[in-house]
């Protein structure tokens, strides 16, 4: 085995990403496009480390590694941070020389990689092309949430029938009490004309929502804005960007940003009205009709990804665990695991103790 590192995205590495795209199974988030992007934007304070596995001259591996220092401890992670919902090697599909080989070829990543205090794999996928993702058994791994899909294989009527009766009701009750206001349009765009303000609605609508449920508002950084704005709405042949909005009277009541790849639909960054409407949830009338225009349009699946949100089990019906692989690399990572641990444990005791 060969293993060689690219500390930038530009140049051979492009040329050789690009190809194993086209012949592996991948999410959007290990597109060569989406993490370029993530890396100019939300992602500047990672030195990348573009791990290559050759075998026979053929690249057969791609691990998207990033360093990021703070505090005094550098961690090896995946790239894609909180905007990657899955986190993965890319693997040709004919990768058996790389799983069967795994523990060999790992040692040698290691020692080609510089010194790191921790290691921490989050957002893992329990399989990799339908095989064990061997990153499971060798370090400790923590299940985190599940990820919850729409799987469609049948009608429209016979994926509703898995719906409690009630939800399906109350959609109903909110869209005729919306009519009574005004024309209730969905609504999804295809190019920046068509749809000049929908990030800044978007972020503002967001932004508003992180306020009222006291949680960090991470679209405050313009860095993270920016990885939206400058993705591009095509990526690849496989991915594009979708946008779709539910409006009343022409105003903006609910909005979705998320990607199609092949087809499987990702739905990733919901937002709606928090003021007047909110009591009418626009945003599950507009979720009901990006699930149903995924179904009229062939997709076979609607992917929720990440989160134990209840509406995500409401309306899936099928799900899997992710996890976290973490270890400490240094005397200085085993200390601050230590304390994360215990910080944890701390936590935990006063989350019961308040009864939350």
């Amino acid at each position: 085995a060969m293993i060689k590192i690219y500390k930038k995205f530009d140049g051979e590495i492009k040329d050789l990403w690009l190809e194993l795209e086209e012949n592996s199974n991948i999410f959007p988030f290990q597109s060569y496009h989406w993490l370029l992007n993530w890396q100019k934007t939300a992602g500047k304070k990672y030195k990348v480390f573009l791990t290559c596995i050759f075998l026979n001259d053929r690249l057969e591996a791609i691990f998207p590694f990033g360093i990021k220092s703070s505090n005094l401890i550098s961690k090896l992670e995946w790239l894609g941070g909180s905007h990657s919902d899955y986190m993965a090697p890319i693997l040709r599909f004919s990768h058996e020389g790389v799983i069967i080989n795994f523990e060999s070829l790992w040692g040698e990543v290691l020692s080609a990689l510089p010194n790191f205090d921790i290691l921490n794999l989050s957002k893992q996928i329990p399989e990799l092309n339908s095989r064990e993702n061997p990153f499971l058994n060798i370090y400790p791994s923590n299940e985190i949430m599940h990820s919850y899909q729409s799987v469609f294989d049948n009608s429209w009527s016979e994926f509703q029938a898995g719906i409690p009766k009630k939800v399906l009701a109350d959609s109903v009750r909110q869209r005729k009490r919306l009519a009574e206001h005004g024309n209730l349009k969905f609504n999804f765009f295809d190019s920046d004309e068509q749809c000049p303000d929908f990030l800044e609605q978007l972020f503002s609508f967001k932004q508003q929502r992180y306020v009222q449920m006291g949680v960090k508002n991470f679209l405050e950084s313009k860095d993270h804005q920016d990885f939206y704005s400058k993705l591009p709405l095509i990526l690849d042949s496989k991915t594009k960007v979708h946008r779709s909005s539910l409006t009343l009277d022409g105003e903006v009541i609910a909005l979705h940003w998320g990607v199609t790849y092949l087809k499987t639909f990702y739905y990733l960054m919901p937002a709606h009205n928090t003021g007047k409407w909110s009591k009418y949830s626009p945003g599950k009338l507009l979720l009901e009709d990006l699930l149903k225009w995924s179904h009229d349009n062939q997709f076979t699946i609607f992917d929720f990804t990440g989160g134990e949100e209840p509406y995500k089990k409401i309306w899936s019906n099928r799900s899997f665990l992710l996890y976290e692989s973490t270890h400490a690399f240094s005397i200085r990572g085993k200390i601050y695991l230590y304390f994360l641990d215990a910080a944890r444990a701390v936590k935990k005791i006063i989350k019961k103790l308040l009864g939350k």
